[in-house]
């Protein structure tokens, strides 16, 4: 077993993301299918990865995206939940903000909710790290 990542920040995230054109992006859809993964590996089931997320979205013009999103979110939800911490980002307040308030706020709460994707993460990572003495 080795630790997961905890440390994830908004502003070098943020940084990363503007310098690599959004590839940085990508690979935190990577890295976050992989930690979860790992983390959630009790509960039966499996985040796909990066490939999967990209193809199957282009085919679906995004929406598998969305699904995707929601589902990783609900899976980390459990996890932190089960083992006695608090939710991370509520699924309503994703939806929200990717169908009413992102374009509303002129894409000020897009950013919002990727500070919170991070901090979900790190959670997630945090509590797994604490339970395996890591």
């Amino acid at each position: 077993m080795s630790r997961l990542t905890t440390n994830r920040g908004f502003w070098l995230t943020l940084l990363l993301s503007i310098v690599t054109l959004g590839i940085y992006q990508l690979y935190l859809i990577y890295a976050f299918a992989k930690e979860t993964n790992i983390a959630c590996r009790e509960d039966g089931k499996k985040t796909s990865g990066l490939v999967a997320y990209f193809f199957l979205s282009i085919v679906t013009l995004g929406i598998y995206g969305i699904v995707w999103e929601c589902r990783w979110i609900t899976r980390c939800n459990n996890y932190l939940v089960k083992n006695g911490k608090k939710e991370g980002l509520s699924l309503s307040t994703y939806l929200l903000t990717l169908f009413l308030l992102g374009w509303l706020t002129i894409g000020i709460m897009y950013i919002v909710v990727m500070c919170k994707q991070l901090y979900l993460q790190n959670a997630v990572n945090e509590t797994y790290n604490e339970l395996n003495n890591l």
